[in-house]
């Protein structure tokens, strides 16, 4: 008898069986999805190394202008921006800026996935982008490299493999100073240093606590929460800082509340401008002729300039505060007879010059009482004897021609006049000009050259630098001929009062005037008081 055996597959077999073809389904499956996604972070990772990484720790600051004592009196070019170094960033406001923005800031490789899972459960539940998980490290890569594009899967994925990149190649606390030198705090200020001086008037490493935590807090929304703008909004931010701060335990409660109890001490956006703008504005020319345009761009520069800032703030209140006709403008300048340093500068009465400088470009006539001590030095250049309260009987002495040239010596380039009105005073001069031929004279015939700039450095090395130079334009008449230390009148036509007064470390001139000669007559009260102030600038 035959029959055919049927023998039942053990239980175990067919759990093996059963375990084997999931296991073949998934990992095919995890293939079939490992594939693309290898793809697309290929993809995002080629996209990221097209972007240059020293952009991140290379940005574009103000050029800082120091006077001839050390003292800044103001900025010029660049972005409104300067730098700080991680040794300046006080403890607290890096506390302040983990608790507030990336908690985990020195423990995960820029991408906080703890901090993005959540957020994409968020975002799903809201079916929008309301929540971004963004650590300090993709803050810095996003604005960094200017990546605008709305919220998206493609930005984010692009900002996420910066962010690798950028933690790959700079150290976290490298980051973290790149971060609070680049971003934004609203009212114009570009980093941490320059919103600490402008709305604190101290630098970062000097903020108080209460102080950090009000930048860290408007970082989210600097131009609302500007303490200048909002300053209710901006404490409101600083009181968020603060308790999560206390949440995450840096600080107690009771902590918390001394902070909140101390003044913020801001500094009132009314208060006088701690720069000068005639004094920066005249920097401007010199500089785009020494520097180039990317030097211009970038900034970061020290200058060192030949202005004095306290008398630059004299010369200023002089010039905005004289009472003169109307239309009357008026200019001043200050120059070191001893190395050229041109010392002042104010351009027009107006307290923010934005155009023509009559103190530098402005030529008017000079008139008798001007002219004299120039006429007289160039008669004693010829061996003639100065005819004192009378230059044109000075001048007759020489040939017009002759004359013409040597007073050319002292660096004037004309329009002269013709014969005996040269003498009365028809050379069309430039306040500049006519306080470097002052200073040829007290020099004992060497005239100074005009200094604006004198050493530009960039990272401690120094770039340009100028020493003072002399041209030598007449013989040492010293013994023959005293200059008076005061000296004031007017051109023929009376349509520019001139004054000066010398010394041998300054010499100060002033002119008086419309812009197109008009005659006109000024307060002897006036002239008194500007004569007074001049005369103490001397001492």
């Amino acid at each position: 008898m035959s029959w055919n055996s049927h023998h039942r597959q053990p239980r175990w077999s067919r759990w093996v069986q059963t375990l084997k073809r999931l296991w073949e389904f998934a990992w095919k499956g995890g293939l079939t999805l490992f594939i693309p996604i290898l793809l697309v972070i290929g993809w995002y990772a080629w996209q990221a190394s097209k972007f240059d990484l020293s952009e991140v720790s290379r940005m574009p600051e103000r050029t800082v202008l120091i006077d001839r004592h050390g003292a800044e009196i103001g900025t010029i070019h660049g972005a409104n921006r300067r730098l700080v170094e991680n040794d300046e960033i006080p403890g607290f406001l890096q506390s302040c800026l983990f608790a507030r923005e990336d908690a985990r800031f020195m423990d995960h490789e820029g991408v906080d996935f703890w901090g993005l899972a959540r957020a994409t459960l968020r975002n799903a539940r809201d079916l929008d982008f309301t929540q971004g998980a963004s650590t300090l490290s993709m803050q810095l890569a996003r604005n960094t490299f200017d990546l605008r594009e709305k919220k998206s899967l493609n930005r984010k994925f692009l900002e996420i493999a910066l962010t690798y990149r950028i933690e790959s190649k700079f150290s976290k606390p490298e980051i973290l100073t790149a971060y609070l030198n680049r971003i934004y705090f609203g009212s114009g200020f570009n980093g941490i240093e320059e919103a600490s001086l402008n709305y604190f008037d101290r630098p970062t490493s000097k903020l108080t606590r209460g102080q950090c935590a009000l930048l860290v807090g408007i970082i989210r929304a600097p131009h609302a929460c500007s303490p200048w703008r909002n300053l209710e909004g901006a404490i409101r931010q600083r009181d968020e800082v603060l308790t999560r701060l206390v949440t995450t335990g840096v600080i107690s409660q009771s902590d918390a509340d001394t902070i909140k109890s101390e003044p913020l001490e801001l500094r009132d956006p009314n208060a006088e401008n701690l720069e000068t703008g005639h004094g920066t504005r005249v920097l401007r020319r010199p500089l785009e002729i020494v520097l180039n345009k990317t030097q211009i761009t970038t900034g970061g520069l020290k200058v060192m300039t030949s202005i004095d800032f306290k008398l630059q703030r004299e010369l200023e209140k002089i010039v905005q505060k004289s009472v003169l006709p109307a239309g009357c403008q008026m200019a001043a300048i200050a120059l070191d007879p001893g190395n050229g340093d041109v010392l002042g500068v104010v351009g027009c009465r107006e307290e923010n010059p934005t155009g023509f400088n009559r103190a530098l470009d402005s030529h008017r006539d000079l008139g008798p009482v001007m002219i004299e001590p120039l006429i007289g030095t160039i008669a004693l250049e010829r061996g003639h004897l100065p005819i004192e309260g009378n230059p044109v009987s000075t001048g007759r002495q020489l040939q017009v021609q002759d004359a013409i040239q040597l007073l050319k010596r002292f660096g004037f380039e004309g329009t002269f006049g013709k014969g005996d009105d040269l003498y009365r005073g028809t050379l069309s001069v430039s306040p500049l000009e006519l306080a470097t031929a002052y200073a040829t004279i007290l020099q004992n015939g060497s005239r100074p050259n005009p200094v604006f700039v004198r050493e530009i450095v960039q990272n401690d090395e120094s770039l340009f630098a100028r020493s003072p130079a002399f041209f030598p334009a007449f013989a040492d008449h010293s013994r023959l001929k005293k200059i008076p230390a005061f000296i004031s009148g007017t051109s023929l036509p009376e349509t520019d009062f001139w004054a000066a007064t010398l010394s041998p470390d300054k010499v100060i001139v002033v002119w008086i005037g419309h812009d197109s000669p008009v005659a006109f007559d000024l307060d002897t009260k006036e002239i008194t008081k500007i004569t007074r102030s001049l005369k103490n600038l001397m001492r």
